[in-house]
Order: C-alpha cells, then structure tokens, then sequence
C-alpha cells in the first residue's frame, strides 16, 4: 500500500527532503503521530464539501474558531482531521510553519480565569504563578482546542483576554516566583508565525506572544448550551462560528449500515434506526448527530445473541428487536433526552409515533426512566 497516496502529503515530504535533513526529519516524526491518531480514529466523518471548506477556510483566515452544532455531529473529530490535514502539508494552507500540533483540554464548570490563563500557587509558604492551558498552549507553540466549550462559563473564564482576540496587547497579571519581584505580565502577538514567550525590558516585563499561525479553537454544543453555559455576545463575536449541522436521512443510512454487523438485522435494524434519527431531525431543539446512534446496533446484536440467542419465530424476532432498540436508544442518547424541555419531548413522542419509530408503550418506557438518568 502506498503511503503516500495522498499528492499532498507526498509533495510535503519532497518540500521537506529538499529543505535539509532537520526539516525532513522533523516531517517524518509529525507524519508517524499522524498516522499513529489515524489509528484510533472513529470511521471517518461525512462531511458535506461546503462545511468541509468552511472548516478548513476559517481556520486558516481567522484566529479563533468554533465549531457549533448538537451532540454526535462529530464536531471533534472534525477538528482532529482538519488539524491532521494542516499538519500533513501547513503551506498549502497559508502557514509558514513546518508542523502544527494542538493541546486539548476538557473546559469544567468550575473553571475560571485562573484555570486558563494565569494563576497561582503557594510553594513553600511562598506565591508562585502558575500558567493555564492557554499560556502553556502557547509557551510551546501549541494551538488550544476547548472540546466542549459550552461546559465552563467562557465569559469569566477568557473575559480578562477579550481585548488580546482583537489583535491588542492586555496585561494578565505579574508573574510571581518564590525570592524573586514580581514581573508584570501580558498577553500579545508576535510579528511572526511562530509564539514564543520574552522576558526584557526596563523595568522588565514578561510576555506571551502567540505568532500569526497560532490557532484559538473550540467545539461548541448548541443544545447542551441551552442548559450549561451560553457565550455572551462580546465573546463569541471574537470568535468565527462554523455550522456542523446533522447528517441528512439518506447520509445516515449509509453511515449507520458500517455498523451493523449481523446479516439477518441489516434490514430491519436500519430501517428502525433511520426513524429513531428522522424523529429527532423534526424536531426543533431535539436535533442529534449520527454518532449517538452508532452503538445501538452492537446492543441490538448483543442481545440477539446472548444469553438466550435468537428468537423463534418472526414474531418474537419483532418484540425482541423493539425492546433491545428502546433499551439501546435510552443508554446511548438518554442522558441527553432528559435534559430536553418537556415540550421537546412531547413533540418527539409525536414524531416518533408519525414515523412508527418506537411505538407507544416503547416511548412511555423510555420516558418513565428518564428521570432516574436525569442528573
């Protein structure tokens, strides 16, 4: 198999072998972890061309990007592929740096300005600053990725840089070490595609540059945001919004049959899957990405074969097949169907039994264990 069969991965490892020794072998040690996260990767995301470019574009023009949609559109994974794409050949993108790598974080709800940015320590008796993930993100010229931003209040957690993400200088604070003056700190832009930090000056300052090719990103879940946190306006227009929305009926019918692996279920199980999403889809606020639906179908073939195996008869092949799908559906999406309001769900009972997705003695079971999930 080649390993190249992408042109442009193979025209990066040419630009790199004719730049000198160091950069080819700094090529080969960013493409063997690319193709080691390959490895672990969820099949690949389908992804329309247009959303596709406008990842890809809003990225590569703007500082700070979010990438907004509802849970199990794979916001994520989009976020890792385009960055193995940038890391793969960074010119063809308008970067003037050799290699792209990203550190991820996990926002919590007790975060604060501290948690990202600049905080402190006590050491010995002794105050000492510690940095977050975004001074550390850029001390080693790492783009941030905030997967799942809507879980920490963003406003009082980035307020403070809100005048950075417009191109401006801010101080954060004084960088503080045990015996030492305090140093007073900013956070800046370098003249350059490379971040780096400085200590000079009289009187001597300390300051985070993040260069022109360093990246701001995040995933956003617009229904979850509804219920945890929501970005104020003076903070998400400093960001560019990029729409990961659903996957259409007939992309999902095609995602889903990759995962179902029992010949006989193929065709029933998928066509009971499509409905489950098609409800969803009808319903405003009740939206839900393909990816929540991708392990139904190993619960459903897990209880066909153990521990009784397969039913006799047709029949009792159907019953089974409807409870095993109900079940499924609650462990997989049911922590989320019980933060829905209650008039989201009243009009997903509707459309499920509209579309004959789950009938009516299925969805009140469904409904009847959502509040002992509900946190």
């Amino acid at each position: 198999m080649n390993p190249f069969a992408e042109l442009g991965s193979f025209e990066a490892m040419r630009r790199a072998a004719l730049a000198g020794q160091a950069d080819f072998d700094r090529f080969l040690r960013v493409y063997s972890a690319v193709q080691q996260q390959g490895k672990s990767s969820l099949k690949a995301v389908r992804l329309s061309p247009r959303i596709h470019r406008m990842v890809r574009l809003a990225i590569a023009s703007a500082r700070a990007v979010l990438l907004v949609g509802p849970p199990g559109t794979g916001k994520t994974e989009i976020l890792r592929q385009v960055i193995r794409e940038f890391n793969e050949d960074p010119t063809r993108y308008g970067f003037a740096r050799m290699d792209i790598s990203a550190l991820w974080v996990t926002p919590e709800e007790e975060w604060t300005f501290d948690s990202i940015v600049l905080g402190e320590t006590v050491v010995s008796g002794e105050i000492q600053s510690t940095e977050g993930n975004l001074l550390e993100a850029i001390r080693s010229d790492q783009w941030l990725v905030l997967d799942e931003a809507n879980r920490a209040d963003m406003d009082r957690v980035l307020g403070g840089v809100l005048t950075w993400l417009t191109d401006q200088p801010v101080k954060i604070g004084s960088w503080r070490q045990p015996n030492e003056p305090a140093i007073p700190t900013f956070l800046g832009w370098a003249a350059g595609p490379e971040s780096e930090v400085v200590t000079d000056g009289v009187p001597l300052t300390r300051r985070y540059l993040a260069g022109s090719d360093w990246r701001l990103l995040g995933t956003y879940n617009a229904v979850d945001a509804q219920r945890v946190f929501r970005m104020g306006q003076a903070l998400s227009r400093r960001f560019k919004h990029v729409p990961i929305p659903p996957a259409s009926p007939a992309e999902f019918d095609e995602l889903i049959r990759d995962y179902i692996q029992v010949g006989d279920l193929a065709e029933p199980l998928g066509d009971r899957l499509g409905r489950l999403y098609r409800a969803h889809l009808a319903v405003d606020g009740g939206q839900l990405g393909p990816g929540l639906f991708t392990e139904i179908p190993r619960y459903v073939e897990h209880g066909f074969q153990y521990p009784e195996g397969p039913p006799d008869g047709e029949k009792e092949q159907a019953e089974l097949l409807e409870e095993l799908l109900t079940e499924g559906y609650v462990a997989s999406v049911g922590s989320l169907l019980a933060k829905f309001e209650p008039q989201v769900l009243e009009d997903l009972a509707v459309q499920m039994m509209q579309g004959e997705a789950l009938s009516g003695e299925s969805w009140e079971w469904v409904i009847s264990h959502l509040s002992i999930i509900r946190p």
